[in-house]
């Protein structure tokens, strides 16, 4: 009896403790973004570079916690996924100094790279 309790504390401290720990913040630039089908954009994600800033790769946070990974297409016309099936579909013309693209439904405006990087 008094190890089933016991046994039934530990599991519940246990869970308490995971729900404590939380991540932390992305670290990056704010992004405008619309997430779902139907939202409209709103500075939600966030931009965080891998390596360098305009490097190749980059990552797009989503606000509660989900992220997609992206490239920036060797031409600099655009990016692609790099993980998942999903295709870029870039909205043409996008707002000056920025590209517009969706995938899967989720939309996002995104800084061009400066000349100096083409």
């Amino acid at each position: 009896m008094y190890l089933r309790i016991f046994s039934s504390l530990l599991v519940i401290g246990a869970l308490t403790a995971c729900e404590a720990t939380q991540s932390p913040e992305p670290q990056g630039t704010t992004l405008d973004c619309a997430i779902g089908s139907g939202a409209e954009f709103d500075a939600v994600c966030t931009l965080e570079w891998i390596d360098e800033e305009w490097g190749q790769e980059f990552l797009i946070h989503h606000p509660g916690g989900g992220f997609r990974r992206f490239l920036i297409k060797e031409d600099v016309s655009g990016v692609i996924v790099k993980d998942g099936a999903e295709d870029v579909e870039m909205v043409d013309p996008s707002p000056k100094g920025l590209w517009q693209f969706s995938v899967n439904g989720d939309r996002y405006l995104m800084p061009t790279p400066p000349p100096s990087q083409v």
